[in-house]
């Protein structure tokens, strides 16, 4: 067999199919690789085109909440803003750990709550901050005291709450930085109107109340009417309460008192509760009985009144204010109703370990009593803010029991109340 015979132009054909072999091979590649470039340089474009479009869109949200927290910002701004007023004043009433000292004072203050336009004489006060709250002394014709820069911290239906802040005031020794957040300033509006002004001053635990006293002469009550006379007080009572003359509501609700006082078998002819029980409940705002017997009665037949016309099913949130704080301020008073509605008498002396005992247990009650009112008609805390303090601090202590329960045990307390001034009020019996 004969063995092929290699020649140049096998050779050169061998060559030449070999170099063109890799020749392809070689822009194979290159194609591979820019295809490969191609598509890491697509990969980069999409991947930098999702970043960029997320950090657009987080730019556009970081914009949008900008413009929310601005808005929202100048809505929180707008809410704690304060209508400038003047308010004329003819007593007031100082208070020391919230007893009244020196009697109530007739004398004419002129209270002003000013927006800070241009600053406060006598303070590096930036104009635009906060409010200047003036009092005046119109006797003496000079400030009552120093201006006061606040800005407003709380705003409820009735009442708006500022407070000082840290500010440099001018002092013999030059611009000294002062601590003015120890003064509180409390507005309370009736239907639109300025009824009183607080002024706190919380570092000697004191304030003073600057009050309107109305001394036009009061209405008669009509004896040939069929409506009871201290049914007729108490809707001239809500009549001006309506329009916000506080001073006449309190003056027709001692004439509600004095007059179930005087005559008690009318009691038996009452038909408007709700009247005689929101007249009675604002006249214990204010401190119109000094005698330990005068506000047992008083407590007694408030109470009674805001029970009823609850229990009758108004739905008044004031009927619940008063009666929180009525159960609040006379707790004392309270301490002795439950006594005596268990046939108890409180221990004279306060080192009786059966009296401790007995005024732990009451002042327990008292707490359930005014969860319970808070949690029922939690609108309370916008009718008063103090009362919203006080529920705050109480349930902090009582945040792990369930709040139907607390309603429950709070029910039952003012059930056991309401009882036995029931029993003796329609006994025509007010020694409570």
């Amino acid at each position: 067999m004969a063995v092929p015979r290699f020649s140049f132009y096998n050779y050169k054909f061998y060559i030449m199919g070999l170099f063109d072999y890799f020749l392809k091979k070689r822009e194979e590649q290159k194609r591979e690789k820019q295809r490969a470039e191609e598509a890491a340089n697509h990969r980069k474009f999409e991947e930098e085109s999702i970043v960029n479009e997320r950090e657009k869109c987080l730019e556009e949200n970081r914009q949008k909440e900008a413009e929310l927290q601005a808005r929202l910002k100048v809505e929180r701004e707008q809410a704690l803003q304060i209508e400038p007023f003047i308010f004329k004043s003819n007593c007031h009433q100082r208070y020391e750990n919230g007893q009244p000292k020196m009697g109530l004072q007739e004398c004419f203050r002129t209270v002003c709550v000013e927006k800070n336009i241009n600053g406060c004489n006598g303070y590096k006060l930036e104009s635009g901050v906060g409010y200047i709250v003036k009092v005046f002394n119109d006797d003496l014709g000079r400030p009552n005291m120093s201006d006061k820069p606040m800005k407003v911290v709380r705003k409820t239906e009735n009442s708006v709450e500022l407070r000082g802040f840290s500010v440099e005031a001018m002092s013999p020794f030059g611009w000294q930085e002062v601590d003015y957040s120890v003064y509180g300033f409390i507005v309370y509006y009736e239907h639109g109107k300025v009824s009183k002004c607080v002024l706190h001053m919380y570092d000697r635990n004191a304030f003073i109340e600057y009050r309107y006293v109305d001394k036009t002469p009061l209405m008669t009550a009509n004896t040939s009417s069929s409506i009871s006379e201290c049914e007729q007080f108490a809707q001239q009572a809500q009549d001006a309460a309506n329009i916000g003359n506080t001073s006449k509501a309190h003056q027709y609700g001692l004439k509600v008192y004095d007059s179930i006082i005087r005559e008690p078998l009318q009691l038996s002819k009452v038909s408007d509760i709700q009247s005689i029980a929101l007249t009675l409940g604002k006249l214990m705002e204010g401190d119109f009985f000094s005698d330990n017997d005068s506000i047992k009665k008083a407590v007694g037949l408030s109470y009674y009144f805001l029970s009823k016309a609850i229990a009758d099913g108004n739905d008044n949130p004031y009927l619940y204010a008063y009666r929180f704080s009525i159960t609040w301020e006379y707790n004392k008073v309270f301490y002795h109703l439950f006594a005596h509605s268990e046939n108890e008498q409180l221990p004279d002396s306060p080192y009786d370990p059966f009296g401790q005992s007995m005024l732990m247990a009451y002042d327990h009650h008292l707490q359930g009593m005014q969860m319970a009112d808070m949690l029922i008609k939690p609108r309370i805390a916008n009718l008063d803010p103090a009362l919203g303090n006080i529920f705050n601090g109480i349930y902090a202590r009582y945040r792990s029991t369930p709040s139907e329960q607390i309603i429950r045990l709070g029910k039952e307390y003012h059930a056991q109340i309401f009882e036995y001034l029931d029993k003796k009020i329609k006994a025509l019996d007010f020694d409570f």
